[in-house]
């Protein structure tokens, strides 16, 4: 690691990687159904859609799914599904700095698919203000779920 990185970003980034093994732990890789998941820290999510990702398991979507809860959308087509009460909320990154918001915000953008990178553009970018993509916009780039699993 560069000397020349102030202490404070030192221990941010010792913190990280502690609870990324920590996250890693306890997060099982399990068939899953989203619904009104508000999301949290972009570094929880991530991980847990690895796992996903690595074990192939679905994720289906019967409710909100907003801020870092989107990151599921990541996933292959083939392990996501949506009821017509899914939808996802997308807003800018906040609460750890300027600098590490604009790495998170870029983080998103670049793990999302293409159509919803289009979506957000065409509604004027990520901004602090919530936008919401409800279930006949992503119906038409995901398929419906056949049955949900409570």
């Amino acid at each position: 690691m560069p000397t020349n990185l102030p202490p404070a970003w030192v221990g941010w980034t010792v913190a990280m990687a502690t609870g990324f093994f920590t996250v890693l732990t306890m997060l099982p890789a399990n068939a899953e159904t989203v619904s009104g998941n508000p999301g949290g820290q972009i570094v929880t999510f991530a991980l847990h859609v690895a796992k996903l990702r690595a074990a192939d398991e679905p994720v289906h979507f019967d409710g909100a799914c907003d801020s870092a809860c989107t990151l599921y959308l990541s996933l292959p087509v083939e392990q996501l599904c949506v009821t017509p009460r899914a939808s996802f909320g997308f807003h800018l990154p906040y609460g750890v700095g300027a600098r590490q918001n604009a790495v998170a915000a870029n983080y998103l953008l670049s793990q999302y698919p293409d159509w919803v990178r289009q979506w957000i553009e065409e509604h004027g970018g990520l901004s602090h203000t919530l936008m919401r993509m409800e279930a006949d916009e992503v119906a038409m780039h995901l398929p419906i779920c056949v049955e949900v699993q409570a």
